[in-house]
């Protein structure tokens, strides 16, 4: 298997070990000592966050030819671009899951009422999401970036058919989250990732198969765009 088809398929069963994990009572589990939070927080946290940011670090060095790119002219701040995502995105998430864990378990979050509970939905839905995902974007779009500029070895049918599968389940998750919330934040930047990757894919023009994480991006991040505003509209 192509080592792009590896670390997607990754990212996919990363994917689905999350969504397990949402389903199964023991991450309900409340840590000691003062219940001072879940184990569904620390799994999302400490594990799977850990993970995804792994899976795009070996995309970096995949798409930089063994991080041999990363020393052109420009790079250098393409590669502190990466960085820098990467911190934030780590932050969001932990802003957004403490927020999160605190504003379910003392509150109602779909009716928060005074300045804690609301102060928490804020937390949660909207200053936790959002710097989570500029940092998302921010990563996502140096790795496009650096994708275009240059060819990797070309994918072959089965190939373009592990990597188009892996793309309809990564689109399935952002869809997933951003067709559900009760805010709009994952819509936006879904629809924004969507317009970063069209834009790297007019860049690649017609040989798809040899920028492989590109194709990956464009069909699941415009699967995901598309898919949630037609939901959210009917």
């Amino acid at each position: 298997m192509k080592r792009t088809n590896t670390l997607v398929s990754l990212y996919s069963l990363t994917a689905l070990v999350i969504i397990i994990e949402r389903l199964l009572p023991a991450t309900r589990v409340l840590l000691q000592p003062h219940n001072f939070i879940r184990l569904h927080e620390i799994n999302q946290t400490v594990i799977f966050l850990t993970i995804t940011v792994a899976l795009s670090f070996f995309v970096l060095k995949s798409v930089t030819d063994e991080f041999r790119t990363l020393s052109r002219r420009g790079n250098t701040i393409l590669a502190a671009l990466f960085v820098c995502g990467a911190y934030l995105y780590g932050a969001g998430e932990g802003w957004h899951e403490v927020a999160s864990f605190t504003l379910n378990t003392y509150c109602d979050a779909k009716a928060p009422v005074g300045t804690m509970c609301q102060g928490l939905f804020i937390n949660d839905y909207y200053a936790g999401n959002i710097i989570f995902f500029v940092g998302g974007v921010m990563m996502n779009a140096t790795l496009l970036a650096l994708a275009t500029q240059q060819r990797m070895e070309r994918f072959t049918n089965g190939d373009m058919a592990i990597l188009l599968f892996n793309s309809v389940v990564y689109a399935f998750t952002w869809f997933a989250y951003a067709a559900f919330d009760l805010v709009l934040v994952g819509l936006f930047f879904a629809v924004l990732l969507a317009i970063i990757s069209i834009i790297a894919w007019l860049k690649v023009g017609r040989n798809l198969r040899e920028y492989p994480y590109i194709t990956y991006s464009v069909v699941a991040y415009t699967l995901a765009a598309v898919g949630t505003l037609i939901y959210r509209a009917v």
